[in-house]
């Protein structure tokens, strides 16, 4: 007998503890479920299921007034089936189409017949139904049950369900009320969709479940299962949308009202991304200065957009991006942190408008190396000026404008090659493995038949620059080179100033604290105490002397490029982040803080809300030293302690007051959680190589599909990883794959090149197999259409 998956009446540990009625009653509902599957899924095979939505909204009306992106209200005509039903499928599929015709299944309007008045038989079938999902989601899982349930460990929550007492529909109350889709997503109970399966005399497994959801249109064919699976919301509720249009339209800045926000709109800036980048975090601006000994020197400008300003933390703006942890970036799409209207509005440095952000200006010293005591952090207001592709600044630079009207491009660059050539002498990365193995781009996109075409580019990932084709062309590398030339200098020139942009961040800490100790040392007045926390990144150096046959090894291998960057990895820990400043030796620094990306991740934003009450607080002590009031409209939400208190009695003759009134015991700063969300950045890495493994894989299989004979790639030979198997690590260049192959022609020699083709592929079950080629060659376009 399968376990049961409803509530039962008898009070004990096991709160699905079972009896005869709710047996009853579990069977009645996957009965009911089952009719109203069947009649939606015989319907569909005549009515297109998408047109169909063209009249349902979810609320019997037609028309729900907010893009089908949240449905407040619910219309008089509804079935009791309809309504308990709304809404009780959001983060269950990847559209909100899919939602709408989930919640479809249960109008029965059009058949009477199938209409039930029972709630407790109409929460069962959508209890069911919701197990059905969960089942259809578990299709390609790999892993042992324990890998399995590590993978969802982040989805743990503190909403618990608690039996009532001895009555079917108290207890069904209470599961009812306490639904969660990421605690179902955690639990993965799939008793009911295997039981709804055999009622619908189907074979009991996950794809059974899939190709239904499919055929339904409830999902398609194409479902990022690995991101359903992973929690991340796939879309905004109406109130956080109402959130987001709240906080934008918010005139309440802390900073203006406490005159920290600085106007650096005579500065001309520039912001470099991708053509499609709605979200821009970043800009650029470079000043020069004249020395009082009569020489110049360049002042670098970082401006990165000011996201603390409009998702305060006080705000639900900031618990919803909090709930995210991050933006996913999928092939086939985003799935933001924060509302379009507000990531890609007010938040976002869109060119041509003011844009408030915290600016980092600084000054390199000849070495490459940040002069600490140019450092400078504050709140502004900037106007971009030009919003550039990378391809544009490459042109731009190529053509000389870059050097000439645009001189500041020019000037960044080469200061952008001046810190690159400083982290290689302190052993980045770069200098490391001066090849690094290119990894694939993809990119899907619609096409006018109703399906997507994939898009293919193999580029280096990692710092180096080196982009696109000359990237994957694994031409000579001279050993007298220091490091890979960059393909793109934009890249370049973007990469190196962010990554500096981290270091200053991380050596703020010190020079921030340095300043207001001494300044206040040897004050009498009672002030805030104030320091500075901030998430360190670091990279400890690999231990040669340890490994050293090891390391040996890797020397010997320099001149065989992507064979040395692959047997390298070995050498390098993982990232940690600490309290405390430590050396990143992938990135060749001292100390490094990620906090450029505040509209995408949301530890970037918890960095800028320190820094900015790090300032605050500063502020109101000077406020206090010169006797003034502290602005009402400041909070301590503002400041992350309670807000000083002048006292009336205490003015002095010249109006200012000599006394505050500060609570000691709740002085102590409220400290900012950087662990907070670390599950989800973990889930949406591997969300990312999931859905980018699942694209890469139909890419393949649409050319095996399309292709008279076999696909062949060129691939070399990277490492033995399994002896006794004679398996191989193998990287397939036009692919930008790193794979796993077995050889039939038993042991080969690292480095050599061979020509594979394609044994099987299944992009659903994240299956990919070669054997040799019978050819020599057979390269296909990177450009794979519908098929």
């Amino acid at each position: 007998m399968s376990r049961p998956w409803l509530p039962g009446t008898k009070l004990d540990d096991d709160i699905f503890a079972v009896d005869e009625k709710s047996q009853e009653l579990e069977q009645k509902s996957i009965q009911y479920l089952a009719s109203l599957m069947n009649h939606y899924m015989a319907a569909s095979k005549d009515v297109s299921r998408i047109d169909d939505l063209d009249d349902y909204d979810g609320d019997g009306d037609g028309d729900d007034g907010n893009n089908g992106e949240g449905r407040l209200e619910q219309s008089s005509d509804q079935t009791l089936a309809m309504e308990l039903a709304h809404d009780r499928f959001r983060d269950l599929t990847c559209s909100h189409e899919g939602e709408l015709l989930l919640e479809k299944i249960f109008d029965t309007r059009n058949a009477p017949s199938l209409e039930v008045n029972d709630p407790d038989v109409i929460r069962g079938a959508v209890i069911a139904l919701q197990s059905f999902l969960m089942l259809g989601m578990q299709i390609g899982v790999k892993g042992t049950p324990d890998q399995q349930k590590r993978s969802v460990d982040h989805l743990r929550s503190n909403k618990q369900y608690t039996k009532s007492g001895h009555h079917i529909s108290s207890n069904l109350d209470r599961l009812w009320e306490s639904y969660d889709a990421r605690r179902l997503k955690h639990k993965s109970d799939i008793v009911a969709g295997m039981q709804l399966l055999a009622e619908l005399k189907r074979k009991r497994n996950a794809q059974s479940a899939f190709d239904i959801l499919v055929f339904m249109g409830a999902w398609t064919k194409h479902e990022d299962v690995a991101l359903l699976r992973s929690g991340f919301p796939t879309r905004f509720t109406a109130e956080e949308e109402l959130a987001a249009m709240s906080a934008a339209n918010d005139p309440r800045d802390p900073d203006t009202i406490l005159g920290l926000r600085k106007d650096l709109r005579h500065l001309k800036a520039y912001t470099i991304d991708s053509e499609s980048t709605d979200e821009i975090d970043d800009g650029l601006s470079i000043e020069t200065l004249k020395k009082s000994d009569g020489t110049e020197r360049k002042r670098i400008w970082v401006h990165i957009a000011d996201a603390d300003r409009w998702a305060t933390r006080s705000s639900d703006i900031f618990q919803s991006a909090q709930e995210r942890a991050t933006s996913v970036y999928v092939p086939q799409g985003s799935v933001p942190m924060f509302p379009a209207s507000l990531s890609a509005g007010p938040m976002s440095l869109a060119a041509d408008r003011d844009s408030c952000a915290l600016s980092l200006g600084l000054e390199l010293n000849d070495d490459g190396s940040i002069d600490e005591s140019t450092l400078i952090i504050t709140p502004s207001i900037v106007n971009i000026n030009f919003r550039l592709a990378y391809d544009e600044v490459d042109e731009m630079l190529e053509c000389g404008v870059g050097y000439f009207e645009e001189w500041e491009l020019g000037a960044l660059l080469a200061e952008a090659n001046k810190r690159r050539k400083y982290r290689i002498s302190c052993g980045s990365t770069e200098g490391f493995v001066p090849k690094p193995i290119p990894q694939s781009e993809i990119n899907v996109v619609r096409n006018g038949d109703g399906d997507v075409d994939i898009l293919l580019n193999v580029e280096v990932s990692h710092n180096a620059g080196l982009n696109q084709s000359e990237a994957v062309m694994d031409a000579d590398l001279s050993l007298d080179d220091e490091f890979a030339p960059p393909v793109s200098s934009a890249y370049l020139l973007v990469t190196e100033m962010m990554i500096m942009s981290g270091e200053a961040m991380g050596k703020l800490k010190g020079v921030l604290e340095s300043a207001v100790q001494n300044i206040w040392k040897d004050s009498e007045l009672p002030i805030l105490d104030n320091k500075l926390d901030l998430p360190y990144r670091t990279q400890p150096r690999p231990d040669f002397g340890k490994r050293y046959q090891e390391f040996q090894t890797l020397e010997s291998l320099k001149s065989n490029g992507y064979v040395h960057a692959w047997y390298a990895r070995r050498f390098f820990e993982s990232v940690r982040v600490l309290e405390e400043p430590q050396p990143h030796h992938g990135l060749g620094l001292d100390c490094y803080v990620q906090w450029s990306s505040p509209i995408r991740r949301f530890s970037d934003l918890q960095v800028h809300a320190s820094v900015k009450r790090f300032l605050r607080r500063n502020k109101v002590n000077r406020l206090m030293e010169a006797g003034k009031a502290i602005p009402a409209a400041i909070t301590p939400s503002d400041l992350g302690c309670e807000v000083p208190q002048p006292i009336d009695s205490s003015t002095s003759e010249s109006g200012l007051y000599t006394e505050y009134q500060i609570d000691l015991a709740s002085n102590k700063f409220h400290g900012i959680n950087y662990k907070k969300g670390l599950g989800f950045v973990n889930a949406a890495r591997m969300v990312q190589r999931k859905s980018n493994e699942y694209w890469l894989f139909e890419y393949v299989r649409r050319q095996l599909e399309k292709s008279p004979s076999e696909i062949s790639y060129e691939t070399t030979v990277l490492a033995c990883v399994n002896p006794q198997r004679d398996q191989y690590a193998i990287f397939v260049h036009e692919l930008g794959l790193e794979h796993r192959y077995i050889s039939e022609k038993g042991q080969l020699k690292i480095g050599e090149k061979i020509f594979l083709k394609v044994a099987s592929v299944s992009p659903r079950l994240g299956m990919l197999t070669f054997t040799l080629s019978s050819k020599y060659g057979g390269k296909s376009t990177k450009f794979a259409p519908a098929a």
